[in-house]
């Protein structure tokens, strides 16, 4: 099995894990501003003491919280976009697998609750961070197999996915109608070959 791509805090240390997984239930439930400490140790069956010496505070805890989220979510996109052909069907796939994301489970809940917080999450600069470090890749194998020019920078080609994928995602009923994936990998194609053509 392959190593997951996408990590940025040692998932395999199972105190961390038991942490984000009460965390992540408390906030699922109550949202982000009434979720405390005493709470999560509670819900996980933790000393508040083991919750601070490994995340120090909670605004660390939250972060923690939503980084595992995103990076999940990336590593199971990227084994879906390593057996998919071209950049339209990655993007496609990354958009409806986005809205489905945030449709359910945390997402959906706080965008409820507190959709500052999930409109924070979007520009926070580490999300975008890792975010974009997705795509290069896909772009670079879309330049070699000719489906867009080998003259773009890859760099710019990336911001314009990125920014494409997640107006699209947030966004999906602005406009125009873009619900069905073929409408959405219509429009994708139309949009990809325009701007990276």
């Amino acid at each position: 099995m392959p190593k997951p791509r996408f990590k940025s805090t040692d998932y395999d240390d199972a105190m961390v894990n038991r942490i984000l997984d009460a965390a992540e239930q408390c906030i699922h439930r109550f949202g982000i501003r009434r979720t405390s400490m005493g709470e999560v140790a509670r819900v996980g069956g933790l000393s508040r003491g083991s919750i601070y010496r490994h995340f120090g505070d909670k605004e660390n805890l939250v972060r923690g919280v939503l980084a595992r989220r995103q990076e999940l979510f990336l590593n199971d996109t990227e084994a879906v976009l390593e057996t998919l052909p071209t950049l339209v069907d990655k993007v496609t796939h990354a958009v409806v697998a986005g809205r489905r994301d945030s449709e359910e489970g945390i997402f959906a809940s706080l965008a409820e609750t507190e959709p500052e917080t999930v409109a924070g999450m979007y520009l926070d600069p580490a999300f975008y961070r890792r975010s974009v470090a997705f795509w290069p890749p896909h772009i670079r194998q879309a330049q070699a197999a000719g489906e867009i020019s080998a003259d773009v920078d890859v760099a710019a080609a990336t911001d314009f996915v990125m920014r494409l994928a997640v107006s699209m995602t947030l966004f999906p009923d602005m406009g125009l109608s873009l619900k069905p994936r073929p409408r959405i990998r219509a429009y994708l194609q139309q949009m990809l070959l325009s701007g990276l053509g």
